[in-house]
């Protein structure tokens, strides 16, 4: 590992238009909460009480992995680039976030897609073929050029978004609290006994939809005091999501029979009919495209911010590195929006559908990656304040997702994370540079030995 320092700029935009607090939990918010929430009723239903320890426990989990993270921000600025160089290098910090990159890119694609399918329940023709297809690219321009407007532009959509998202989670939360008022029956819980099994088995439905709490460290280089924004971020954002998410889906179930609940394909919608009758079959369609939408306008963010802080450290052809006049990574949007729609269109295919759900899931891998070094590094860093036991615990969690996703995804997860070393040395040749010319020339003497 080098010794040098490299120049990485951390305030890549002028400040008025970087993320503030209520900006940056936003974004933790709102990508934890996309489409998955919405059947996990319908998903965890058989498995009743034993849905509420799951939860308990990934949730403590996730939250392990959320501290790491928060604790790196708070002693080391520019984001997780920095943290896995500081802490294993610099291949390791490449490998690491390109492998998130291709998990995004892939992630773009496929909640476009969502937003499409969503729609379809209001408007069937826009539900399959070319009105899906035309959606969803249409969703992904109107995202890229929100995210050419800067990191600012993409946080007042995500704080709009994340508002209307959580409105049927809460919806089922108030109806429940409001029949209890009068003293009305719940729906029981379906009666299947405690046990390792189903708790195992509902913690892995669970698990991949509490992803996207590293949110706020991966825009750290465009918030504000990212120091103390992003660790008050990430500890919130996460908490107040795992939350809601047992909450909600405990009172959906309680609102809903279970033999309901496991056959519906929209579970809240199901769940507030009483009240709102038709209507809310529609409501929540539009609020689950919204959500999605909102989800996919974080993933193009981070999947830009990334590759730009990549091309700074010559690891990226320059082009992902090149900004608009409002500091925004216009390169890396255009580049990774371009990929995104090429991923849309290919999944048009009939023979593609099979091969897209399973790139979906090592796309998530890809994404778990960051996790487990992550927490690594606060472990090796020493950074937990006092709590190393939390970074283990994290570390240990992370390694058990890794699991969950199954052995092949697992292992297309990490060879892809592995094919970014020709990339990265065809980039440093385009470049025509190493890691070492890339140090500022004007770091101070001290900073370099």
């Amino acid at each position: 590992m080098s010794d040098q320092v490299i120049a990485i700029d951390t305030h890549p935009e002028p400040n008025s238009r970087m993320l503030g607090k209520w900006m940056s939990a936003a974004m933790v918010v709102g990508t934890m909460v996309g489409s998955g929430i919405y059947l996990l009723p319908t998903t965890l239903a058989p498995y009743g009480y034993n849905l509420v320890i799951a939860f308990l426990l990934t949730g403590f989990g996730t939250m392990c992995l959320a501290y790491c993270l928060a604790r790196l921000a708070a002693v080391i600025p520019g984001g997780p680039f920095a943290y896995v160089t500081q802490a294993f290098g610099e291949t390791t910090a490449f490998l690491t976030l390109w492998s998130y990159v291709i998990s995004q890119i892939t992630g773009v694609a496929g909640v476009a897609v969502a937003v499409a399918g969503a729609l379809g329940h209001v408007f069937p023709i826009v539900g399959a073929g070319p009105g899906l297809i035309a959606v969803a690219l249409g969703s992904i321009t109107i995202l890229t050029v929100v995210n050419l407007g800067g990191a600012r532009s993409a946080g007042v959509l995500q704080v709009v978004a994340t508002l209307i998202k959580i409105v049927p989670l809460i919806a089922v939360v108030v109806l429940v609290v409001a029949r209890l008022g009068t003293g009305q029956p719940l729906e029981a819980l379906e009666p299947t006994p405690l046990g390792i099994a189903p708790i195992t088995i509902a913690g892995a439905l669970m698990l991949f939809s509490l992803t996207g709490f590293e949110a706020a460290a991966v825009t750290a280089n465009v918030t504000r005091d990212s120091t103390s924004t992003v660790p008050m971020a990430t500890i919130a954002g996460t908490g107040f999501t795992a939350i809601i998410y047992l909450l909600s889906t405990v009172a959906a179930l309680l609102l809903l029979p279970s033999v309901i609940a496991a056959k519906s394909g929209a579970p809240f919608a199901d769940a507030i009919a009483p009240i709102l009758g038709p209507v809310a079959g529609m409501l929540v369609a539009i609020i689950a495209a919204i959500s999605a939408f909102g989800t996919a306008n974080a993933l193009l963010l981070f999947a830009a911010e990334i590759s730009r802080t990549l091309a700074q450290a010559k690891d990226l052809p320059r082009i992902f590195g090149s900004t608009n006049k409002v500091g925004a990574p216009a390169g890396a949007v255009l580049i990774c929006a371009g990929i995104a729609a090429v991923l849309v269109l290919a999944s048009s295919s009939k023979n593609f559908v099979a091969l897209y759900v399973f790139i979906t899931l090592v796309s998530t891998v890809a994404a778990l990656v960051l996790y487990a070094v992550c927490a690594a590094a606060a472990l090796k860093l020493r950074v937990t304040g006092g709590f190393a036991i939390i970074a283990v615990i994290a570390v240990l969690y992370s390694i058990a997702m890794f699991i969950g996703a199954g052995w092949e995804a697992t292992l297309w997860g990490l060879g892809l994370a592995l094919a970014g070393w020709p990339v990265r040395a065809i980039s440093r040749w385009l470049n025509g540079s190493s890691r070492e010319a890339a140090a500022s020339p004007a770091a101070p003497p001290e900073s370099a030995s």
